[in-house]
């Protein structure tokens, strides 16, 4: 089993399956293997940023900061998009020797029992073995046959990464009204690439609640990296389509409301995920800081960084927040606070990199002033009793 040591702060790297530490560049190559799903941007020019670093024309020297693309580069990236369900992620990892794990978004192993499981998908999946492993079957044979030579490295495992969805595990939302809640396959990784969805949408396991996304139809988009504002647009109305209308949902029969829709570059670049974003509409929306302009060269730093933390500190963000805690099987208590802080200043710290550089906000100001925003959150919800929300 991949493990995590505890010596050493680590956040999630967009490069296909891998995490980093928090000292290392940005696109350092050293990096640590890990089975955790990445982080998705949520920032169209963050995309459009890694896909010209990649495709850059080395600088000469350390200092030359000129940024050139290489000749022949396609400025035009073919965008799929699936419905982003508004559930609790998790992963099935299905090791070459049939052991199988269960994992969520930040916790390595899920297990049966109190304080051990998250919204009851351990407790559903892992009963499921012959099933799920009668899946991995049917996804590694499909990958044989559309990649004919192609070895199935031991050293890897197959992840089926999904999202946990139904009743109980969120609200507001279309997917809260079916009837049981449903694992739905939103990517699956062999020989630590993400592969193409599309061929493998039909594998499902309806009997044991196991379904695809591609059940709520797909999206396209063309982005033109040297002019995003008319790509940004027709993404933003298709995504607010989706937060009025749930397609997911309706495939079984329910109206109400979506969150949004996951964007992948197609293959091969979309084997990183790093050309992957998701797009929210307002009800949704953990970051309001787009909408934000950069302030006169005088204006107060400390002023200027609680503007921004306004924006980027959400109800959205802090509910991700108090839901991390409850995945993490951290008790939601006065001795919590610090570590509901510490989640929501590093959230906001990778989230929102590229537009703090971009407004020239104080680091040290902004954690601060997040880290009393997360802090009154907190303390208030505790004072209200709403644990259980």
């Amino acid at each position: 089993m991949v493990g995590i040591s505890n010596s050493k702060e680590v956040h999630v790297d967009m490069t296909t399956l891998r995490i980093k530490s928090q000292d290392d560049d940005v696109h350092s190559d050293k990096v640590a293997e890990t089975t955790l799903f990445p982080k998705i941007s949520g920032k169209i020019p963050e995309l459009v940023r890694n896909y010209i670093h990649v495709n850059r024309i080395p600088p000469i020297t350390p200092d030359d900061k000129t940024v050139l693309i290489a000749p022949g580069t396609p400025t035009q990236i073919s965008m799929i998009g699936t419905v982003k369900l508004h559930g609790t992620h998790a992963d099935i990892v299905i090791n070459h020797d049939d052991t199988i794990r269960i994992q969520s978004r930040n916790r390595l192993s899920l297990g049966l029992g109190n304080g051990q499981d998250n919204y009851g998908v351990a407790e559903h999946l892992l009963p499921l073995r012959p099933a799920v492993l009668g899946l991995r079957d049917r996804v590694l044979a499909r990958f044989r046959k559309l990649n004919p030579g192609t070895d199935i490295l031991k050293e890897h495992p197959v992840i089926i990464a999904g999202e946990w969805v139904g009743p109980g595990v969120q609200k507001g939302v279309a997917l809260a009204k079916l009837k049981t809640k449903l694992f739905v396959v939103i990517s699956i990784a062999i020989n630590n690439k993400w592969v193409p969805d599309e061929p493998f949408s039909d594998i499902e396991d309806v009997d044991g609640g196991i379904v695809h996304v591609y059940r709520g139809g797909i999206f396209h988009e063309v982005l033109h990296i040297r002019n995003l504002e008319g790509c940004q647009k027709r993404m933003m109305d298709l995504t607010l389509a989706v937060e009025k209308e749930c397609p997911f949902s309706k495939s079984f029969g329910i109206s109400g409301v979506g969150e949004g829709i996951v964007w992948k570059a197609a293959h091969p670049l979309g084997e990183d995920a790093q050309f992957w974003l998701k797009t929210k509409g307002p009800l949704h929306r953990v970051s309001n800081t787009d909408e934000l302009k950069k302030s006169p060269p005088n204006a107060d730093v400390i002023e200027k960084a609680r503007a921004f933390g306004e924006a980027a500190v959400t109800g959205m963000r802090l509910q991700q927040g108090w839901d991390y805690l409850g995945e993490m099987g951290i008790e939601r208590d006065i001795k919590a606070v610090s570590q509901m802080m510490k989640w929501v200043c590093d959230d906001v710290m990778i989230e929102e990199k590229m537009k703090m550089e971009e407004l020239g906000v104080d680091k040290k100001s902004l954690r601060k002033a997040v880290g009393e925003m997360a802090r009154d959150w907190f303390l208030k919800r505790l004072s209200e009793g709403t644990l259980g929300d």
